[in-house]
């Protein structure tokens, strides 16, 4: 598993869904949250996330993308992209992982998307298990 590092300000051009005002965000990792990250708003009101690598989840999680996403993300293809699934808390205290819609950033270009594929089969709600 590569580690890519992102320093700066990450702009999602489309937002994230729900969240479609709040463009501008920052990547927040440090070697105590280890393995998660967090991804802030910088807009009034913007929302804060938890993330993970999806392949910290699943193993084999397909990491390919079309030549429509490459482009949006100012990408060659070559680019190494930070792929993230946004956690959610549960209130009994488990917690899941969205495997269904990552967030992808090209940390070159300094560019992030929501992949929110209609033939993607990963759940949205993906325990995350205590080891």
């Amino acid at each position: 598993m590569t580690s890519v590092a992102v320093d700066g300000v990450v702009t999602f051009a489309e937002g994230l869904p729900g969240f479609e005002s709040c463009r501008q965000f920052v990547v927040v990792a440090s070697q105590a949250m280890q393995p998660f990250t967090v991804i802030q708003g910088l807009d009034a009101g913007g929302p804060s996330f938890v993330a993970i690598d999806p392949r910290r989840v699943e193993g084999e999680y397909a990491t390919e993308l079309d030549r429509v996403d490459l482009a949006r993300l100012g990408s060659t293809g070559q680019d190494p992209l930070l792929w993230l699934a946004i956690v959610a808390a549960r209130e009994d205290g488990s917690a899941t992982a969205n495997l269904r819609a990552p967030l992808v950033i090209n940390p070159a270009a300094m560019r992030g998307i929501q992949l929110i594929g209609v033939d993607n089969t990963y759940p949205i709600d993906h325990p995350l298990l205590v080891t």
